[in-house]
C-alpha cells in the first residue's frame, strides 16, 4: 500500500511540473524575438545574383522554302556577317529563271522587211530607224550602218536584235533571280551560333527561324529595384557616384546601369546591366555576383542577416501573435545586417531568430 501511494505522489508531481513548463511556455508555442520594421537611411550597395545572356543576338531567317543541301553549322560555331551558312536547293528556280530568259531573247528578236521606194514605202521598225527619226544619225549613216546605198531599191528582209522584252517578263526573272541568290543563307551578324532549328529534317521554311546567332559581347542582365530608388539612381549618375560590377569570385568587370523606360509599372522599375566581353571571359548562362554601389544614402529597412529565410522571405508577427511571411527584395549587407529594398511595411514586427518549422498560422510568443 505505501509503494503505491508512493507511485501516485510521484505522478501527480510530474503532472505539476509538466503543467508549470507549458503555462511558462505558452502551452508549447515558440518563443520569438521579433523588431519593429523601421526605415532609415543608409548608404545604398545592392547585391544580386544575375545571369547574363547575349546583349546583341539574331535570327536567320530564309526567304525561301526547300531543301538543305549543305552542312549546317553546329551550335558553338563563329561565323562573320555575309558568311553563306547553308545552301538551300535552287534548281526549281534555275529551271523557271532560264525558260524566262529564253522568253525575253524571243521577244527581244524583230524581223524587218525593208521595201524600195517602187515597191511602196519603207517599213522599218528597227532601232536604227528610230535613231534616224529623232534626228540622232543621219540618212548617210543610217544607209551606211543598213549595209546600203541611198538609192537601192532592192528589197531586204533584215533581222533585228535589242528589242525591249515585255515588262511582265522581266520582272518575273528578276523576281526568280532574287529567290536563287537567297538559296544562300548568310549570317546576319557576326557571331557564335547559339541555336539550330533546321537539323533534323534538313528544310528551310520561308519565314521560320532556322538558326540563333548571339554576340558575347557585350553581355547583359535584366533586375527589378523599386521605383522609389529611381531619384537615388539619377543621382548617383548625376553626381559620378555610381560603380556596377560582376564579379566571379576571382575577376571583375565594370558595367553600366540602365533604366529601361516603359517597362515595370508604379511600384517597379526595370534595369539593365551591360558590360564588354571582348574576350569571352563573361560565359553567357552561368551566374555571376551583381553589386551596384550607388554612394548615396537612401531607405531602407535594416534586419539581421539570420532573419532572411529562403527565397528571400521573412516571418513576421501579426497582431494576433500568429506567423505570417513577407517575399522581400534585399539590397547589400551591412555588418550582420541585410538591407531591405522593399516587401515590408513600416511597423511590421519581423521575426529576427526565425525557429525551424515555422508555418504561415503558428501561435507564437514574443519575447
Amino acid at each position: 500500500m505505501k509503494i503505491q501511494m508512493t507511485r501516485a505522489v510521484r505522478l501527480m508531481c510530474m503532472m505539476a511540473v509538466t503543467a508549470v513548463v507549458l503555462g511558462v511556455s505558452g502551452c508549447g508555442k515558440p518563443s520569438v524575438s521579433v523588431e519593429p520594421a523601421s526605415l532609415s537611411e543608409v548608404p545604398l550597395t545592392i547585391e544580386q545574383t544575375v545571369t547574363p545572356e547575349a546583349a546583341h543576338s539574331a535570327p536567320v531567317i530564309p526567304m525561301v522554302t526547300g531543301k538543305i543541301q549543305s552542312g549546317i553549322p553546329d551550335v558553338g560555331t563563329k561565323v562573320k556577317a555575309g558568311q553563306v551558312l547553308f545552301q538551300v536547293d535552287s534548281s526549281k528556280y534555275q529551271a523557271q529563271a532560264a525558260g524566262l530568259r529564253a522568253q525575253i531573247a524571243a521577244s527581244a528578236r524583230r524581223t524587218v522587211t525593208v521595201q524600195s521606194a517602187g515597191g511602196g514605202a519603207p517599213i522599218d521598225n528597227s532601232m536604227e530607224a528610230s535613231l534616224l527619226k529623232q534626228g540622232i544619225i543621219t540618212r548617210a549613216e543610217y544607209n551606211r550602218i543598213k549595209g546600203r546605198n541611198a538609192s537601192t531599191a532592192s528589197s531586204q528582209t533584215v533581222t533585228t536584235t535589242g528589242g525591249v522584252a515585255p515588262a511582265g517578263l522581266t520582272a518575273s526573272l528578276q523576281s526568280l533571280e532574287k529567290a536563287i541568290a537567297d538559296c544562300s543563307i548568310r549570317a546576319p551578324i557576326d557571331g557564335v551560333v547559339s541555336a539550330v532549328y533546321a537539323a533534323n529534317d534538313k528544310m528551310a521554311v520561308s519565314g521560320k527561324p532556322a538558326l540563333i546567332i548571339r554576340q558575347d559581347s557585350p553581355v547583359a542582365a535584366n533586375l527589378e529595384l523599386p521605383a522609389r530608388l529611381d531619384k537615388v539612381m539619377d543621382k548617383a549618375k548625376d553626381t559620378k557616384t555610381l560603380t556596377v560590377t560582376l564579379t566571379d569570385g576571382k575577376n571583375i568587370w565594370y558595367a553600366e546601369l540602365t533604366r529601361q523606360e516603359g517597362q515595370g509599372d508604379k511600384e517597379i522599375s526595370a534595369y539593365r546591366v551591360q558590360a564588354d566581353n571582348p574576350d569571352g571571359q563573361i560565359v553567357i548562362g552561368k551566374n555571376y555576383k551583381l553589386r551596384i554601389e550607388t554612394g548615396q544614402d537612401a531607405p531602407c529597412f535594416i534586419v539581421p542577416s539570420k532573419a532572411i529565410l529562403p527565397n528571400s522571405q521573412v516571418a513576421i508577427v501579426t497582431a494576433d501573435n500568429l506567423i505570417d511571411f513577407r517575399t522581400v527584395v534585399t539590397a547589400g549587407k551591412v555588418g550582420n545586417n541585410v538591407l531591405i529594398l522593399s516587401g515590408l511595411k513600416e511597423g511590421e514586427q519581423v521575426v529576427t531568430n526565425p525557429p525551424e518549422g515555422l508555418e504561415i498560422g503558428t501561435p507564437v510568443d514574443v519575447q
